[in-house]
């Protein structure tokens, strides 16, 4: 799969003459509603004799003005394009989102953008789909634009499962809550955090218990405060293990750290690269009275957490 972009590292985009299947949307989190787009862009792109492509941003938009609050991160774009890969999709554009992209109305973007930058033949869209200046048209007028212009839409029907429809949004209430459990449910794959490990005060190695300093990717969100079961890649090498966020009240620590107790690893992790796997929350944050009690607890947390993973496959 190719990844394109206006700028490095991204290649560039050579306008197909023969025109493009193409999904809008920003995608984030790629969740089973936006997998089902995506098959469908496929399917009907290969109908069409034509290559397949996910036309997305390089920021999500709330983030690059802010008005409204920022939106916490949930997947890496570098992640995103791995599942499109898998997906079967040919192609993703990572699009520069700026005040004057922004400002585009409607008829410019389906003209400049849609018939024009990309030469799509058919775009596939979700029903909550926007676009145009202050998100002021959907399918609809996306359809009518491209009567004028060229190209067909097709129109995707939300995912529900059971009573919940599947959104972004819903991924991060699921993440703010605590319930990493449920994530997969809905996006498909469980919640993982990327990071780096720093070093840090050491705690956990002065009771026993040897941890992972890790320094998340800016933006991302953090489950609430907590021990978690879940599975870390660092170095290549996959680990069961226990991983703690919170400020360390038995210590006294009022700086927020995630923390991650590796299964059987060994070695110095510092300075690497690392992603975290969440998988089940055991409980909540407790100051403990003394370092010995903390000590206690958490080889029963190691206990849960081996429970929790014993079916998963590193």
């Amino acid at each position: 799969m190719k990844i394109f972009g206006n700028n490095t590292p991204y290649d560039k985009y050579e306008r197909p003459e023969k025109g493009i299947a193409v999904g809008l949307g920003n995608f984030d989190g790629v969740h089973k509603g936006h997998a089902a787009l995506v098959r469908t862009l496929v399917a009907e792109a290969k109908k069409r004799g034509l290559d397949s492509l996910v036309y997305t941003f390089e920021k999500h938009p709330m983030n690059v003005f802010g008005g409204g609050g920022t939106v916490k991160l949930i997947m890496t774009n570098e992640t995103k394009a791995e599942i499109m890969a898998g997906l079967g999709v040919d192609g993703i554009f990572f699009e520069g989102f700026d005040r004057e992209y922004a400002a585009m109305d409607c008829e410019t973007f389906a003209r400049d953008i849609v018939a024009g930058k990309l030469n799509a033949s058919l775009c596939v869209v979700g029903s909550n789909y926007s676009f145009g200046r202050g998100g002021a048209g959907g399918p609809k007028e996306l359809r009518e634009l491209g009567v004028r212009y060229g190209f067909e839409v097709a129109e995707i029907e939300p995912v529900k499962i059971g009573d919940r429809l599947v959104s972004s949004t819903l991924l991060r209430e699921l993440i703010s809550d605590g319930k990493v459990d449920e994530y997969p449910i809905y996006a498909g794959r469980p919640y993982v955090i990327p990071g780096r490990v720093q070093h840090g005060r050491e705690v956990g190695r002065s009771i026993g218990f040897r941890t992972a300093n890790i320094i998340p990717r800016r933006g991302f969100a953090i489950p609430p405060d907590g021990v978690y079961a879940t599975v870390t890649e660092v170095k290549g090498t996959r680990y069961r293990g226990v991983t703690n966020i919170g400020r360390n009240p038995t210590f006294g620590n009022n700086r927020r750290s995630v923390e991650t107790h590796l299964f059987e690893a060994s070695g110095d992790f510092y300075g690497s690269f690392i992603e975290v796997t969440f998988v089940k929350r055991l409980r909540g944050e407790i100051k403990f009275d003394s370092a010995e009690l903390l000590s206690a607890q958490i080889a029963k947390d190691k206990l849960a957490a081996e429970e929790a993973l014993s079916g998963i496959e590193l």
